[in-house]
């Protein structure tokens, strides 16, 4: 029963969460300790990793997140980073920076990352509803999830299935580079 408590605490947690749309990030261009603030204050409530100006650092290095300009970085460059931090505890850098790409492909960013935010409040939603309610997720209904070891493989198992089927996708959709001649 305690467990069934603090999943349900968990649960309205992440419900709390203020995952901001374009609107919603800064109007104006930001420095590095900024964005890393910026970032950290949105994702530390998610239970997800730090973000520090070294990660960024290494997105840029990669050619992940733009460089900035004057040490600021720009709203669609924040918007990024965010995506990242909220990605990156489960997908490799390139194929997140790959499906950000893809995601762009005839659309402006502003619509692409309020797709992505919108998305995710909405699995948020649907969880907390599964709780409390009868509706199923990934075929995982309430009394399951109120089973926590039973909802921990099955959402487990979930989880690695979609991580691969997200890779294929983004393997699909990625044009293979030039093969360099021996």
């Amino acid at each position: 029963m305690a467990e069934e408590e603090a999943y349900s605490a968990y649960l309205k947690q992440l419900q709390q969460v203020d995952l901001p749309r374009w609107t919603g990030l800064p109007q104006f261009d930001l420095y590095m300790d900024q964005v890393v603030q910026f970032v950290n204050d949105i994702v530390q409530p998610l239970g997800l990793g730090e973000l520090t100006a070294t990660m960024v650092n290494n997105y840029v290095k990669k050619g992940v997140i733009t460089p900035p300009i004057k040490k600021k970085y720009q709203k669609g460059q924040v918007a990024n980073i965010l995506m990242i931090a909220i990605l990156k505890p489960v997908f490799a850098l390139d194929t997140i920076a790959a499906g950000i790409d893809y995601q762009l492909q005839g659309r402006e960013k502003q619509q692409a990352f309020d797709s992505f935010i919108l998305g995710f409040i909405t699995a948020i939603q649907q969880a907390n509803s599964s709780f409390s309610g009868e509706v199923m997720i990934n075929k995982i209904n309430k009394q399951d999830t109120l089973n926590v070891q039973s909802a921990m493989v099955d959402l487990a198992i979930n989880a690695v299935l979609q991580k691969m089927m997200v890779e294929a996708m983004v393997k699909m959709v990625t044009p293979e580079a030039p093969k360099k001649k021996a």
